[in-house]
């Protein structure tokens, strides 16, 4: 007797549970690595910025700057240049400028062969030389006695502080964990999109990390411009405009990863409608 054989819908091998697995999963990845990619690239533009700013070349001239905010050192040279001068002419003896917090020599030559503003311009990159190695102690102490953190001087003097070689070198570093990270994190986006969509996605990665870091900085000068125009202490006013060129760096690179990342985008919008025309041809 031949026994009956099992209805189809019972033999038949239900569709494996994960048989459409794969391409979840290479969805999530996607999303995944492109999240992670964003905020890599968020941060990597922040910490740029810090060094940026921090580099030797910007941080002495803002250190100069600040120095003569600090010490209003125009003031200074109205009351002692002159006498500066007669003393140079009088003497051979090494020279600093009266009441200048930070010790700053010259020569009886280097002073009688300049001028006023040779001079300044002179004091004023030696004082950031010095500050820039030795850090806000190069100021005297008989003018910090009096001096708190939770102050407009007491705040520009520890922004002063971070503008010296170990702060950027820290910031250097920063630099590079963040590049190296956003590199991986591109390429395993670029393996996990196919075709012309890797140009998508890493395009608005890019684009979607640094617009909001563009609009932060432009929003933040903007704010310092107000704050500058709103003041009427000089010392503030002067710090904001000072912070204001500073916001500069941000700014800058917000620009060229936004253009970078838009160029990828659209680069990859044209590529894949191409594509998908010559397909239906």
């Amino acid at each position: 007797m031949t026994s009956a054989s099992p209805p189809p819908e019972l033999s038949a091998h239900p569709p494996a549970a994960g048989s459409r697995q794969p391409g979840e999963r290479l969805r999530r990845a996607k999303w995944l690595l492109g999240g992670l990619l964003v905020l890599d690239l968020a941060l990597l533009l922040v910490v740029l910025a810090l060094a940026n700013v921090t580099a030797e070349g910007p941080a002495k001239r803002t250190l100069a700057q600040s120095v003569a905010i600090l010490t209003e050192v125009d003031a200074l040279l109205d009351a002692n240049y002159d006498s500066l001068r007669e003393e140079a002419a009088a003497s051979n003896a090494i020279l600093t400028l009266a009441g200048f917090p930070i010790d700053v020599p010259f020569t009886p030559e280097e002073v009688l062969a300049s001028n006023r503003d040779s001079f300044r311009e002179l004091l004023l990159a030696r004082a950031a030389d010095r500050v820039h190695e030795d850090g806000v102690a190069t100021f005297r102490v008989d003018r910090d006695a009096n001096i708190r953190l939770i102050s407009t001087e007491g705040m520009l003097r520890a922004a002063m502080d971070f503008l010296r070689p170990t702060p950027h070198g820290i910031a250097i570093a920063l630099v590079y964990v963040f590049a190296t990270g956003a590199a991986a994190l591109a390429l395993g986006l670029l393996l996990a999109t196919r075709g012309y969509g890797r140009l998508l996605a890493l395009g608005l990665s890019v684009l979607l990390a640094a617009t909001p870091v563009l609009i932060t900085a432009v929003g933040v000068r903007f704010a310092l411009r107000l704050a500058a125009d709103g003041v009427d202490d000089y010392l503030a006013e002067q710090i904001f405009e000072l912070s204001q060129e500073l916001a500069w760096a941000p700014i800058r690179n917000g620009i060229i990863f936004c253009a970078g990342g838009g160029i990828l985008l659209a680069a990859g919008a044209v590529l894949s409608r191409w594509s998908d025309d010559r397909q239906r041809a």
